[in-house]
């Protein structure tokens, strides 16, 4: 059979482990007090056996009200504790350390089973997966930008493995897909320069960087272009001809180019931020016509349905008034008739008082008149 391998442990927690065995070597020494902060006083006596309620904004898939920044602020900890650093991205990353952030993010917090008729992991993942990226981000900036490799790898903060630390300065961030990504925006250095008669010019930035990320090695039959990347290829030729021919030079800039000829594919929503997706994602302008034409129909449909039962509703509440004021004349009849019989009954009672009392005074009258004959 074969054994199985042991868990890896964090920096936390090796951390945990090497005090706990301190202090039990060392149980008279003197540690470090309570935090005696205020601001963090309610937390602190919060009772950690009862989950925190939080709620999400359907639109956005955040988490907003009063505890959005704590539970912000728990899954970076909770992040930095978990998910390792040599990773390409967090699609790639081990499964297991995702497992364990996300039960531990549901151990302390109160989710929904869903958001927005996603499940609510779903939504943790993009979450956690942008502040892996912040992370890593700050990382790069405080340690490795304007740096050598050797220089980086020297300043690894203390908290970070060094074989994680190693793999991010020498594979990821050293990179070329990294190096490419460091290159200024605009383009001068070709753009600025004075080229002699007959000297041939280098393509612009945006032309390069294109190229160099949608052709690859040939295969076959394929030329190595990704689909629809030759035409856009050809188009950015075309448009630093005409800059060239315009202006003497070329001063678009990476985004401007491939703005004017790939067309905004922004997938921010003014507003909702990154979060939202837009409608139109991923659509032509003939499938978006198709469908307006489908949903205005419809929308039609509905209409034409909704009105059909409005009048059917409206029939039915005009018979239920006529009912209603039947029922009402027929009740004002038998409260009539009711008080009718009331009096009738209360007529021939006085009717038999008088009666009964009026045969009393007959038969004492009749036993007087018996006694005086005898």
């Amino acid at each position: 059979m074969s054994q199985s391998q042991p868990v890896k442990l964090t920096y936390r927690e090796k951390r945990r482990l090497d005090q706990a065995e301190l202090r039990r070597k060392f149980p008279n020494a003197k540690r470090r007090g309570p935090t005696r902060g205020k601001k963090y006083a309610s937390r602190n006596q919060r009772n950690h056996e009862e989950k925190i309620k939080i709620c999400f904004m359907d639109e956005l898939r955040r988490v907003v009200g009063e505890k959005a920044d704590e539970f912000i602020c728990d899954c970076s900890k909770w992040v930095k504790e978990f998910c390792p650093l040599n990773s390409w991205n967090w699609a790639k990353m081990d499964s297991v350390a995702q497992d364990r952030l996300y039960a531990k993010i549901k151990g302390k917090y109160d989710l929904p089973e869903r958001v927005d008729d996603v499940d609510v992991t779903e939504v943790l993942k993009l979450q956690c997966s942008m502040l892996y990226r912040n992370w890593r981000f700050r990382l790069k900036e405080s340690h490795f930008r304007g740096k050598s490799k050797a220089q980086a790898s020297s300043s690894r903060p203390t908290n970070i493995d060094r074989e994680q630390w190693e793999w991010l300065v020498y594979e990821y961030w050293g990179s070329e897909k990294q190096e490419i990504n460091e290159l200024p925006t605009q383009v001068t250095q070709d753009s600025e320069e004075t080229f002699e008669p007959g000297e041939i010019q280098e393509d612009p930035l945006y032309v390069r960087l294109f190229e160099k990320t949608k052709r690859h090695k040939p295969n076959g039959e394929s030329n190595g272009w990704e689909p629809n990347a030759e035409k856009n290829y050809q188009e950015l030729k075309k448009l630093h001809q005409t800059q060239m021919e315009k202006h003497g030079e070329d001063t678009l800039t990476v985004k401007a180019a491939y703005t004017e000829v790939l067309k905004p594919k922004s997938g921010y929503v003014k507003g909702l931020g990154p979060g939202a997706r837009t409608t139109t994602r991923g659509r032509s302008e003939a499938q978006n016509n198709e469908l307006n034409v489908k949903f205005s129909a419809e929308i039609q449909m509905l209409k034409n349905d909704a009105a059909v039962r409005e009048a059917s509703l409206v029939g039915q509440i005009d018979t239920l008034k006529k009912s209603n004021e039947e029922l009402r004349a027929s009740n004002d009849q038998l409260k009539a008739s009711n008080e009718e019989l009331k009096t009738s009954i209360s007529q021939m009672s006085i009717d038999a008082v008088e009666r009964e009392k009026k045969l009393r005074e007959d038969v004492k009258k009749m036993l007087e008149e018996m006694r005086m004959g005898f």
